[in-house]
């Protein structure tokens, strides 16, 4: 043979590397694109709902990580990445953030 010879071990060790950097960029893509989700429309929301949560700061993408809807006691997911908010009674992002976020138990 003609050349550099790879040992197995090694295709073997590089194959896992790309495979595990596939894998975690896909999960990447997977959580932007929930996160960037709009799960509440605001020109299909009355003024009551708007001023609730304009009044407790909502945002679809919570600034902390560890602050998101999805981790919040009042909210009820729904699987595709949104779900229902029991202070505001409507659609809110799993990746969202309100001034009223509290911990699940």
């Amino acid at each position: 043979m003609t050349g550099r010879q790879i040992s197995r071990r090694t295709l073997i060790e590089q194959g896992m590397r790309l495979g595990g950097f596939a894998l975690a960029a896909m999960a990447t893509v997977q959580t932007a694109s929930a996160a960037d989700k709009l799960c509440a429309d605001p020109k299909a929301m009355d003024g009551g709902q708007l001023g609730i949560r304009e009044s407790l700061n909502y945002v679809e993408k919570s600034p902390e990580a560890a602050k998101t809807c999805g981790n919040c006691a009042f909210f009820q997911a729904a699987g595709d990445g949104c779900g229902t908010c029991m202070i505001f009674t409507g659609p809110a992002n799993a990746g969202g953030h309100c001034d009223s976020w509290s911990a699940k138990d």
